[in-house]
């Protein structure tokens, strides 16, 4: 009598762990960036409040003596630079961005959670899309610290994806 057994491929316990967290963080991301498209307008109050009290700032800075003048034109360039860059309009945009990115990250994870090594390189053009999407947005260096900070943990997960590749198909 002949058995007929076939193996079934095994998913990593590690690699099911990583994608279950881009599973959270890119769904949340869809959903934050839906939210941040539709309030973008109302926003607009609240930047309105953060701009004042980026002037408060600014006259405390002003009036601080231990500071040098290049110390101070320095700190109100970057204040004006965040003002001047985080508008409804560059909030609807970045929220663009971010349901792209999310949505390839989300899409590379599936793949990948069925051991589809063609996840892994969605995953990446995610990322990509989040960092430069950022820097293209913002641009200057705010966008290049924004695209900094969010790309961090992208870069992480592409580094701990790849050291699962071998189990990938």
């Amino acid at each position: 009598m002949e058995e007929n057994t076939t193996t079934a491929i095994v998913r990593p316990t590690f690699l099911t762990v990583l994608c279950i967290l881009t599973f959270i963080g890119s769904g949340w991301g869809v959903i934050g960036a839906m939210i941040n498209y539709s309030t973008s307008e109302t926003a607009e109050k609240a930047l309105e409040m953060v701009d004042e009290q980026m002037d408060e700032a600014m006259d405390e800075i002003d009036d601080n003596d231990e500071m040098s003048e290049k110390q101070k034109s320095f700190m109100e360039s970057i204040f004006n630079g965040i003002t001047d860059t985080i508008t409804p309009e560059n909030i609807r945009k970045m929220a663009i961005v971010s349901v792209l990115s999310s949505l390839f990250t989300l899409f590379g994870a599936l793949f990948m959670w069925s051991l589809n090594k063609n996840g892994y390189y969605l995953y990446i053009a995610g990322i990509a899309i989040l960092i430069g999407g950022t820097m293209f947005v913002y641009g200057g260096l705010l966008g290049a610290m924004a695209a900094g900070a969010s790309g961090f943990f992208g870069v992480l997960f592409i580094v701990l994806y790849g050291l699962n590749l071998k189990h990938m198909h």
